[in-house]
Order: C-alpha cells, then sequence, then structure tokens
C-alpha cells in the first residue's frame, strides 16, 4: 500500500465514521440492509438453486426414459397458460379487495367524524 492509499481508506473511514454518529438512523438503516441482504437473498438464491437442480435431475430421469422435453413435461406445458391465468386473476382479486377496504375504511372515518 502506498501513502496515498492509506490517506484515502483512512478519509473514507473517517466519514462514514461521522455518518453513522451524527446520524444514528443510519445503523438501523444499514442493520435492516444487512439482515435483508443476508436472509432474503439467500432465501431467493436457495430458491433458484432447487428449481435448477429439480430440472437437472428430472433431465437425467427424462433422458433415461428416451423421452424428449415437450413429451417429459406436456402437463406443464398445457396447464402453463392456466397457471398465470389463474395467478393474474388472484392478484387482481386481492387488489381489488384491499383497495375495497382501503375506500370502506375512508367512508367509514367520514361518517364517523
Amino acid at each position: 500500500m502506498t501513502a496515498d492509499n492509506i490517506v484515502d481508506f483512512s478519509v473514507d473511514m473517517f466519514l462514514i465514521f461521522f455518518d453513522v454518529l451524527s446520524s444514528p438512523i443510519l445503523i438501523v438503516m444499514r442493520l435492516v440492509r444487512w439482515v435483508i441482504n443476508k436472509f432474503f437473498v439467500q432465501h431467493i438464491k436457495t430458491f433458484i438453486k432447487k428449481v435448477v437442480h429439480w430440472f437437472m435431475d428430472h433431465r437425467v430421469k427424462r433422458l433415461a426414459k428416451g423421452q424428449n422435453i415437450f413429451r417429459y413435461y406436456w402437463l406443464l406445458w398445457m396447464l402453463s397458460p392456466v397457471i398465470l391465468i389463474v395467478l393474474m386473476l388472484g392478484g387482481a382479486l386481492l387488489f381489488g379487495l384491499w383497495e375495497g377496504l382501503n375506500i370502506g375504511f375512508d367512508l367509514f372515518e367520514q361518517e364517523v367524524k
């Protein structure tokens, strides 16, 4: 390390240290961000890895049976539009219920006043 690197590093550390001490909410926000990065991102990575390994394991089974990808996953191919429509309608239903409850609460608060 050169003297310039040490000076740059020490100034950066001082600025970060000063920012943290001058605003305690930054400590909390950094901890929350760390927890989200550590656990939430790790769960997403684990889920994606499980899906990939599931397909890789089934590829071995599929090739052992001598079936191509369309024949092996025909049910998934046929149901995928239905699954997408059900997910979209479910999301629209939940959004509508949420908005309806918000409107209902707003009207209730106006009547009470």
